[in-house]
């Protein structure tokens, strides 16, 4: 990039030719090589978050995948043979090659090497704000609890995060008409081998396109042909891939695993706890006033500046949400649902804290504030998942099948089971389920209950007359991720002798 490039991009004043000097050239480079090292800094600690954040078990989701992969006999029937929503190509792919067998920080790797690129496309995204948007955007992309969540779990999202940042900056590149079609096409492409919400992005991008031509001076059949020419990249990589799904859905089948009835409260949950987690947020805000708040900013930010973002923010933030609940989506009370909106409202707060580092002493000392409270909220949610991760799963097991087979019963009969034959397999040992029907005829050894081990008794009783079953031990987990389970261990019940 040319010295002038740079100076945009970091926000200096270009140095004067006709003063024949070379300090400003000089100071403009110190200030690239200050920022480029801070940012550098900034994902290595991202990458230090996530691989604490990739210990531990693996949880249900990242398990399922791994299901899914197990009949499997060529990597190519990833794309055509599991036609199921959990089935992140790119993540399945990656998966299929280390094996089911590999410790789980293996099997996270392409979720970390992803997520930690994100941070300097989040910085590479600001640029055009300044050096300090770049370093805000890149510390919030660092240290936002839910950003290092799904970047060190073995799923598609932090590929999702990372193309969608790529795609927005290479379409602003294509509107300045420098942009290549083919790139923009290919992170369109590999964002939605990722995860297939993509199509969000897709859409987002093009929406907020299209409103910029139409705002144009031009004829509207001008412009409407001038944003076809700029958008058909996106509609390249995305239509060819929905006809495949399509197709297959017909021939095969697409199963989605699990669906909750939409509700307008499970949307207010789902994308207020998504906020309040990036921003970190306390909980005792409600999420209703965390998503007015946020949606309120962005809105007025708009209106004030009017920039080419503008309309991009109030489409991805407010817009999208917005019509995901007017179409009554299913299992919209997932925060992860929302991540798209999601990464918009976090490069949207980098340019926030960017135009106040700018703007003077006063509006800087504020950004420093803002920016110091959604650090420490970060931290506290990390310490938080960090003691309790996605769950712990494999000590249950291995307690349970200490004897190298055991019966159990369980109120979620489907999680449970995967999960159990997961990590009784990776011992070669075996644990069968009773169905809660046949309790009493089998008698199983243990129950493993799902739900907050707080809110479970102490000892379970099933109207059998002579079993009992007493708490024998639990794990929880934090975050936006995992399972808490409860173990008990059956006993008969003591016999009271009549006198």
């Amino acid at each position: 990039m040319r010295i002038s490039g740079q100076a945009a991009a970091l926000g200096e004043a270009q140095p004067s030719h006709a003063s024949g000097s070379s300090e400003p050239v000089i100071a403009i480079r110190r200030w690239t090589s200050a920022v480029s090292l801070a940012i550098a800094a900034i994902a290595v600690a991202g990458l230090v978050l996530r691989l604490l954040g990739a210990r531990g078990d693996l949880w249900l989701d990242e398990i399922w995948s791994l299901t899914l992969l197990k009949p499997l006999t060529s990597i190519d029937q990833i794309f055509w043979r599991v036609n199921h929503d959990n089935n992140h190509f790119l993540n399945s792919f990656y998966l299929y090659l280390v094996g089911p067998d590999t410790s789980p920080l293996i099997q996270r790797g392409l979720s970390i090497a992803l997520g930690v690129l994100t941070i300097p496309a989040a910085a590479a995204a600001a640029a055009p704000r300044g050096r300090w948007a770049m370093i805000a955007t890149s510390l919030l992309f660092s240290i936002s609890f839910p950003m290092v969540e799904y970047g060190s779990e073995a799923r598609g999202y932090a590929g999702l995060v990372l193309f969608t940042l790529l795609s927005l900056i290479l379409l602003e590149r294509r509107l300045d008409k420098g942009g290549s079609a083919f790139g923009l096409a290919a992170m369109i492409l590999l964002g939605i081998l990722s995860h297939l919400t993509m199509i969000e992005t897709a859409a987002i991008l093009a929406g907020g396109t299209l409103w910029l031509t139409l705002r144009s001076k031009d004829s509207h059949g001008r412009t409407l042909i001038d944003g076809g020419q700029k958008l058909w990249p996106i509609f390249a990589a995305v239509l060819p891939v929905a006809a495949c799904v399509a197709l297959l859905d017909q021939l095969f089948g697409f199963k989605i695993g699990g669906l909750s009835q939409f509700s307008w409260s499970d949307l207010v949950q789902g994308y207020g706890g998504l906020i309040k987690g990036e921003l970190g947020l306390p909980s005792r805000i409600g999420d209703l006033t965390s998503i007015i708040a946020a949606c309120a900013l962005v809105c007025v930010s708009a209106f004030v500046w009017r920039d080419r973002r503008a309309s991009l923010y109030v489409i991805g933030i407010v817009g999208l949400p917005l019509v995901m609940g007017v179409a009554r989506l299913p299992n919209l009370g997932t925060p992860r649902y929302f991540l798209v909106s999601g990464t918009l409202l976090l490069l949207w707060t980098g340019e926030m804290l960017g135009r106040g580092f700018d703007a003077g002493r006063m509006k800087g000392l504020l950004a420093f504030g803002a920016l110091a409270v959604v650090v420490a909220g970060a931290a506290s949610s990390l310490l938080g998942f960090y003691q309790y991760g996605r769950g712990s799963y494999s000590v249950i097991v291995e307690k349970v099948t200490a004897n190298g087979t055991a019966t159990y019963a369980s109120n979620s009969s489907f999680r449970t089971v995967m999960v159990v034959d997961y990590f009784a397999a990776r011992s070669n040992r075996k644990a069968s389920l009773v169905p809660q029907s046949k309790v009493c005829a089998e008698r199983p050894g243990w129950l493993i209950y799902e739900g907050d081990p707080d809110a479970q008794p102490v000892t379970i009783e099933p109207k059998c007359g002579d079993l009992v079953y007493d708490r024998a031990e639990s794990s929880r987990y934090w975050g936006l991720s995992g399972l808490s389970w409860t173990l008990y261990q059956g006993r008969p019940a003591p016999v009271l002798v009549r006198p």
